[in-house]
């Protein structure tokens, strides 16, 4: 029997043993080439190490949900209170144009998907192919957001998902209104010297002054989107357009390097005067059907 701070009678010899065999031990695995040192570390790590590594992978791994995990109820909380923004939408315009009709449409509805970047071309960070929804027989374009901010659309189906582009491909457009300010235009994504992409204001009536760090939304004209999706906030001014038009540069919500976990937009059904959005994702032109009587010629 042993007491605290007593120590056992007989342990010095073996302590000291264990210690030099250990000692000896890593020198020759010093000694040893780097082939064979390799194949010692793997040794090792599979038997001797290996429940301390199970314990730390299995600690790392549960960091990672919980981030993940607040992460997602971050934005189920944003989406919330962008649904309850577009239930309580008010017209998009104030004339009597078509587009007031909107504001009378029932709400739609988002679904969830999964975003894979830089497919089906391996290797572009502008586009995408998302899973979830089918999108056979679906209208496109279609939008692509998180409870943080927008994505993208998808612009075709691909297999039983969809492939679409990010907000920083180059002929991305989308309208949006400055919140509290009155103020709309259309946004596109700027790359400069090589950089990260950010994305450009440009329609900015000349007199207007939009303060930075005014959050951009969407419009929700012709309904590729729901009014009121975080596009980002307003970074700094940018050089005049054509002399009348102000630009501001725009500092986007959403990275796509980011972006695995988006819902997809499901639009109501518009009314018969008015056409889909081609401006916020143009529409890509059809393929020239061969004649075939001409070829056998």
């Amino acid at each position: 029997m042993s007491y605290q701070g007593v120590r056992p009678p007989g342990r010095g010899p073996l302590d000291v043993f264990v210690f030099s065999l250990a000692l000896i031990l890593s020198g020759v695995a010093a000694g040893l080439p780097s082939p064979q040192q390799s194949q010692v570390e793997s040794a090792i790590r599979a038997t001797a190490l290996y429940p301390f590594l199970l314990l730390h992978r299995i600690a790392a791994e549960r960091g990672q949900v919980e981030s993940r995990v607040e992460g997602l109820l971050a934005e189920r909380d944003s989406l919330t209170e962008l649904l309850l923004r577009y239930r309580d939408r008010p017209a998009p315009v104030e004339d009597a144009s078509p587009w007031r009709d909107l504001a009378a449409l029932p709400a739609g509805s988002v679904a969830p998907a999964v975003v894979y970047p830089g497919r089906p071309r391996v290797g572009n960070p502008d586009l995408f192919v998302l899973s979830g929804p089918d999108f056979r027989d679906r209208e496109f374009p279609v939008g692509v957001f998180t409870g943080i901010g927008l994505v993208g659309v998808v612009r075709a189906p691909h297999g039983r998902g969809g492939r679409g582009e990010f907000w920083s491909h180059p002929d991305f457009r989308v309208s949006v209104l400055a919140e509290g300010q009155g103020v709309s235009g259309f946004v596109r994504p700027l790359r400069a010297d090589g950089g990260q992409p950010v994305l450009l204001l440009e329609g900015a009536p000349f007199q207007a002054d939009i303060p930075v760090g005014t959050l951009l939304v969407t419009t929700g004209i012709a309904g590729v989107y729901p009014p009121g999706v975080p596009v980002g906030r307003i970074r700094e001014p940018d050089e005049p357009e054509a002399g009348w038009m102000k630009r501001y540069v725009v500092e986007p919500s959403v990275r796509p390097e980011e972006v695995r976990d988006v819902f997809v937009w499901n639009r109501p059904a518009l009314p018969a005067n008015v056409e889909a959005d081609t401006v916020s994702a143009p529409v890509e032109p059809e393929p020239v059907p061969t004649d075939t009587a001409s070829a056998r010629r």
